[in-house]
């Protein structure tokens, strides 16, 4: 598999053969939906919500008398079967969506996706900025403007602030890695060392 390795100022140093077993992994497209769905449902959000009898306001008195009037006995105007009453089993905005996966195939769906992207991986040596201008210009140097995600051996909060008011770049540890940021990027930048820590990481 070979590598182009960029220097710190974006500068392309040369094409690195690397022996990495882990990105010649079958893919798994099956799996690879698994952990998508999986992570997509954990990341969704309950915005819909309908209020109960309880909640809505009036509807403290009795309507009418119980008895004597010739129509159905009603505690409240508010009773789900009025209109303008309460919804009965409707949602109530705390619905959990999540969805389990075990470790081994997270893992397993991890490394599958890697291996759909071997031909889109870069390295550069190290990335010694903390001003968001300079970082994208040795993004925009190395990747023009494509939709990266930058994998640092040890994210600081340093290399966090100077690329998030990037648009294209989204930067993560090498022990965040997720399957959705992987297949969403064009292009996987390792920084430093970063690709042979992953390698061993998801190796073990």
């Amino acid at each position: 598999m070979k590598v182009a390795v960029y220097t710190a100022t974006g500068e392309k140093k040369e094409d690195k053969e690397l022996k990495l077993p882990l990105f010649d992994t079958p893919v798994n497209p099956a799996l690879i939906h698994e952990a998508v769905v999986a992570q997509m449902s954990s990341r969704r959000l309950a915005h819909a919500k309908a209020k109960t009898r309880g909640e809505i306001s009036g509807g403290g008195k009795k309507p009418y008398k119980q008895k004597g009037t010739g129509r159905a006995r009603s505690g409240s105007i508010r009773n789900p079967i009025w209109t303008g009453g309460g919804v009965i089993f409707g949602p109530t905005g705390e619905q959990n969506f999540k969805k389990d996966m075990p470790k081994k195939k997270k893992r397993a769906a991890l490394i599958s996706a890697l291996s759909t992207k071997k031909e889109d991986i870069v390295s550069i040596e190290s990335i010694k900025t903390d001003k968001t201008k300079e970082f994208t210009r040795v993004a925009e140097k190395m990747i023009g403007t494509s939709k990266s995600l930058f994998i640092f051996p040890g994210l600081t909060e340093k290399d966090a602030l100077s690329s998030r008011n990037v648009q294209s770049v989204k930067v993560c540890d090498y022990r965040n890695l997720n399957v959705y940021d992987v297949l969403n990027a064009n292009k996987l930048v390792f920084v430093g060392d970063a690709l042979d820590k992953t390698a061993e990481f998801l190796s073990k």
